[in-house]
């Protein structure tokens, strides 16, 4: 269907897995006469479509009520017939804007269960996971100017990792995890930097008069992707120590790449289709170009694989970037994309982490 994007629901709100709804229904005292049965039951018939408008409302309100204890935005379900395929498993991170504030969360794809990660008066942005699942590293403003900063998975105490020497943003792990690739603005610049987080060292990767962002490490450790504004935005590629730069794309409005978990793409988003922003797909050397978001009035933004590269989940939003955003997954050679978070909930930047290795 051109001109509209087809977006299945594959895990259907469930209003009655709330703690508030689950009193209503499982709560109160038993009573042995049928006037009592009688009058529990007609309390049911009021208490039920009353928890059901007041869980659409929450929907409607980006589910903000109960985060501490984690709210089942959606319920995984079996498929309908001839419903698109989707994932089953697995933890996508994002950020979620909160009271004018961007905030870390978690979604649980079996259990549909999203959690708050952290409480902040900073805006805390673009998560993204380490490879052994165990930490998150993100940009934020807690320290009073933009920093790279790490906490436990699951949420918890946050640590500063980059130096003061100027603003640093959109980290990502090394393929070790013993490192940190950012954007940091310095002077008259803005390049990929490279943290050693044993010593805290970090030394620039990239120079020159243009803007160097986005970085995303190649799951053998030897190459970066990027973003490069040099007469437009475009995907480049380097080695891991900066050196044999070349461009990917050409002719700009290319940017935001991620390279997959098996090494074989690099996702990446591309307005030359319709001039607005679509997800795609290329070989590591930049042949083989392949759009995979086929929505001609959405945009669609920031993507990044599942663990098994079998899927890629991303950002979109309809009518303008200026619009609430939500979270979709789709298939990484196309198909029916499929939504994570409810329209118009605020999510972005996403990341699906890997699953936490046994130490």
């Amino acid at each position: 269907m051109r001109g509209r994007i087809a977006i299945a629901a594959p895990f259907p709100y469930n209003p009655l897995m709330t703690r508030t709804n689950a009193s209503v229904l499982g709560g109160g005292r038993k009573t042995g006469s049928g006037a009592g049965r009688l009058h529990w039951r007609a309390a049911l018939a009021v208490a039920i479509p009353v928890a059901l408008l007041l869980a659409a409302l929450a929907a409607l309100s980006g589910l903000r009520r109960g985060e501490k204890a984690g709210i089942p935005v959606f319920r995984a379900a079996a498929a309908a017939p001839g419903a698109a395929v989707r994932p089953q498993a697995g933890t996508i991170v994002f950020q979620s804007r909160v009271d004018g504030v961007w905030q870390l969360y978690s979604l649980d794809l079996a259990s549909g269960v999203r959690n708050r990660l952290a409480r902040s008066r900073a805006d805390d942005l673009h998560p993204n996971v380490s490879p052994d699942g165990a930490w998150i590293a993100f940009g934020s403003m807690r320290s009073g100017a933009a920093a790279i900063w790490r906490m436990p998975r699951a949420g918890g105490a946050a640590e500063r990792l980059s130096l003061d020497a100027g603003e640093c943003h959109d980290p990502c792990w090394t393929a070790d995890g013993r490192g940190l690739l950012y954007g940091s603005r310095r002077g008259n610049g803005e390049h990929i930097y490279l943290l050693d987080l044993a010593t805290r060292r970090e030394r620039p990767l990239t120079g020159g008069f243009w803007r160097d962002i986005l970085p995303s490490a190649s799951p053998d450790g030897n190459a970066v992707a990027f973003a490069r504004n040099k007469l437009g935005w475009d995907v480049y590629r380097m080695d891991s120590d900066g050196a044999n730069v070349r461009a990917l794309t050409g002719k700009g409005g290319n940017c935001r790449p991620d390279w997959s978990p098996d090494g074989r793409r690099i996702a990446y988003v591309s307005d030359v289709a319709d001039g607005k922003g679509d997800v795609w797909t290329m070989a590591p050397d930049g042949s083989d170009k392949r759009r995979i978001t086929p929505g001609d009035e959405s945009y669609d933004y920031n993507p990044t694989w599942s663990p098994d590269s079998r899927w890629i989940v991303y950002e979109t939003t309809t009518g303008s970037k200026r619009n609430r955003w939500s979270l979709a997954v789709i298939p990484a050679q196309g198909g029916t994309p499929l939504l994570l978070s409810p329209q118009g909930a605020d999510d972005r930047l996403p990341d699906w982490a890997p699953e936490p290795k046994s130490r």
